[in-house]
């Protein structure tokens, strides 16, 4: 209780001296016109003006700034403030500083420090022996280091990465980091020098300088090295310019340009190089040539309901993209249309989105990236029209469902195409007391087409024009039977369709364009219309049913199992032998899925209906321990007759926690029809709070043209705030 009263007695007198003592006082008016307070247990006047020494729980406060420490001697003849021990200052920025002792001036503004340490942004922090601040804000430290690693108290463990240097200026105005005699150490271990090295304060924006270069080792490309420049034009646009040297082949230029506005943003990246063909071991043959690909978009807003953007996607000639280790797929831009497997896509649209209305108008342009099919197949989309308006029912009756579809494909060689469609559908749901749920459904639809150049099988072409009008009607009633038990609650639930459709009079006339591939499932089972698109149409009466089963065990266990199959009364078959809906019953489908704590597992297969061979698989697993995680999918399409090849494969990962911070990591992409991995990949991972890094061998063999099998081994490394070291 003493204790409590001197310190109340200390701050009291310092007030009192601060306000009422001529000489003093610098502490007191400073240059933002803001009284200074000094509050500590034990306070000593030296006298005649000379200043004072503050001991024990010192704090003194101006405005927003704080400084704290075991121990103050304040000399205003001097102009200086010294603080020792556990010295914290608080209120210069964003983040306080540390330091075993200060010396400022009295407006604590510029300094000393000995042993000084901070706290930046994204958990950056510095540490020094010393440290001299400007007025500024700008800090020069001797002796120092940067690292975004969690530190140890007890300096017995070193941070995962640091970089240590004779000098650090820390700019703020600039907001950068300014090293010499700069060393990157892992581990304590030092493994880069350089006489100067910059980089940006982790508080800054984006700003032009180089990024960390990219490293490589591949039995095609050779030891690539690949060095990124960002030249930040603007706050809303830069430009990423990465040359890379290979080994085995002439250099090649990367790039990547984005630029947002007020209503979007856009995109582009790409490459460039001269060089000729190259084979998986990087030998060279056929001549040199102009070699590149652009992927790049642009998504904009024109109203709240209104968007339009476009896609690039191109390449000079069908194996560019993995020649040089760049992905056939581009990223997600929010366009509509997704390209298939090994093709490229580029596309501009408009697009409307609203509560009851989507409407989307495309136009789109092919590649492919298969050299045994001729890109003048190819349909250019001029072009597609789909737009969708629901209407509410009265209460009890559901919705309406209006739509508009149209298509044009043209081709330099082959069938020219248009169709314009015009739909209405309606389907409600209505529960009786007993629980029987039954959905009532009606679709109608006006087709209208026209062909040219359609080949006649002696050679020549002719063209055809017609319309026709088709619909259906059914319900679908299915009855959920529920028991609950202690632990757990099992759900059985059968349900039954009917579907009556028109006949098509003109089947034999249409060319089907838009339902070329069918993935019967335990959805489209049951759908009304079963046609993906709007060539075909399935006529006459069909029955299908089924049985679902659910059981949920504890919080966290789940069976779930299908079982269904569909009998067409009459009618045609329109669909292909691979369909599953060719037989008048169509195939078994049965999906199953099991989530049981860190295991899971799912299943989705097509039985023949005759003999119960399987037609399609597809199976996934997954587990996880407290050390082990692992993902398994089993494909099986062999079947299907629309695939260019059979398909049966593995895909399979797993990683093991060596320790809290190393993995093991694998991955296999393995070809069961011959035999052979397309791709495997193992390595290690270590992943800390500051630090991610990978080091993976990977062997590819896709199979394609003369790219045999390659192998490379990849480093990738995070350092966080700092920058990565990666392949494209």
């Amino acid at each position: 209780m003493a204790s409590h009263y001197r310190r109340i007695a200390a701050a009291l007198l310092a007030s009192t001296l601060l306000a009422c003592s001529a000489p003093a006082f610098a502490l007191q008016e400073t240059q933002d016109d803001q009284p200074v307070y000094l509050e500590a247990d034990t306070l000593d006047d030296f006298g005649s003006g000379e200043g004072y020494i503050a001991r024990g729980n010192v704090r003194v406060q101006q405005g927003d700034r704080l400084l704290i420490a075991d121990e103050l001697e304040y000399r205003p003849e001097e102009n200086r403030v010294i603080a020792r021990g556990n010295v914290e200052i608080h209120g210069q920025g964003e983040y306080p500083q540390y330091a075993v002792e200060f010396e400022l001036d009295s407006e604590m503004s510029t300094g000393i420090a000995v042993g000084f340490a901070t706290m930046m942004e994204n958990n950056g922090r510095m540490a020094a022996a010393t440290a001299a601040r400007s007025e500024d804000g700008s800090i020069r430290l001797d002796r120092a280091y940067y690292t975004a690693c969690p530190l140890c108290e007890d300096g017995e463990q070193e941070p995962t990465w640091r970089i240590r240097a004779r000098e650090v200026v820390q700019d703020t105005e600039d907001q950068m980091i300014y090293y010499k005699d700069a060393q990157l150490e892992f581990l304590g271990v030092p493994v880069l020098y350089a006489p100067t090295f910059a980089h940006p304060d982790p508080s800054s924006e984006r700003r032009s300088g180089f990024l960390f270069p990219g490293l490589g080792v591949s039995s095609r490309l050779g030891f690539n090295y690949q060095q990124p420049y960002l030249w930040a034009i603007s706050p809303h646009q830069d430009l990423v310019v990465a040359p890379r040297y290979m080994g085995n082949v002439n250099p090649l230029v990367y790039g990547e340009y984005r630029k947002r506005f007020w209503s979007g943003s856009l995109a582009f990246e790409g490459s460039y190089t001269y060089e000729a063909e190259i084979d998986s071991d990087g030998n060279r043959f056929g001549e040199e040539d102009d070699r590149w690909h652009i992927y790049g978009g642009g998504r904009f807003r024109i109203t709240e309901d209104w968007r339009w953007g476009f896609t690039v996607q191109r390449a000079s000639d069908d194996l560019h993209l993995r020649r040089y280790d760049f992905s056939e797929i581009d990223l997600d831009r929010g366009a509509p249309l997704d390209p298939d497997t090994r093709r490229l896509l580029s596309q501009i649209y408009v697009e409307h989105r609203s509560r009851n209305a989507f409407g989307t108008l495309i136009s789109a342009s092919y590649q492919s990236l298969r050299s045994q099919l001729d890109d003048e197949s190819l349909p250019d989309l001029l072009p597609v029209l789909e737009y969708r308006q629901v209407i509410n029912a009265p209460d009890g009756w559901g919705r309406v469902n209006l739509g508009i579809n149209g298509a044009v494909l043209d081709r330099e060689t082959g069938t020219d195409y248009q169709r314009l469609s015009s739909s209405i559908d309606w389907r409600t749901r209505w529960t009786s007391p007993q629980g029987i749920v039954a959905e009532p459904f009606a679709y109608g639809r006006v087709d209208a087409f026209e062909y040219s150049n359609v080949p006649d099988g002696n050679g020549g072409t002719y063209g055809d024009g017609f319309d026709r009008q088709v619909g259906l009607a059914g319900v679908e009633v299915s009855w959920p039977l529920m028991r609950s038990g202690e632990n757990s609650d099992i759900i059985l639930e059968p349900v039954v369709a009917g579907v009556i459709a028109t006949d098509d009079p003109v089947s034999s006339r249409v060319i089907n364009e838009d339902s070329l591939s069918i993935d019967l499932d335990e959805t489209l089972l049951f759908q009304p219309s079963r046609a993906p698109g709007f060539d075909l149409w399935e006529e006459g009466q069909r029955l299908t049913a089924g049985m679902r089963a659910t059981a949920y065990i504890g919080d966290d266990r789940m069976l779930r199992a299908f079982l269904g199959r569909s009998e067409r009364l009459d009618g045609a078959p329109v669909f292909s032998g691979a369909s599953g809906l060719a037989e008048e019953s169509s195939d078994y489908v049965f999906t199953g899925e099991i989530n049981w704590g860190s295991f899971v597992a799912g299943i989705q297969t097509r039985l023949d209906s005759d003999d119960f061979d399987i037609d399609r698989l597809s199976f996934t697993t997954s587990y996880s321990t407290g050390r082990f995680t692992g993902n398994l999918r089993y494909t099986d399409i062999s079947d299907d007759a629309s695939t260019l090849t059979a398909q049966r494969e593995i895909i399979a990962d797993a990683s093991y926690q060596l320790t809290d911070r190393w993995q093991v990591i694998a991955n296999v992409t393995h070809d069961l029809d011959l035999d052979t991995s397309r791709i495997l990949q193992t390595g290690f991972r270590y992943i800390d709070d500051c630090t991610q890094m990978e080091i993976v061998y990977e062997r590819q063999d896709v199979g394609i043209d003369r790219l045999g099998p390659s192998e490379s081994i990849q480093f990738r490394i995070s350092l966080f705030t700092l920058g990565s070291v990666a392949p494209d």
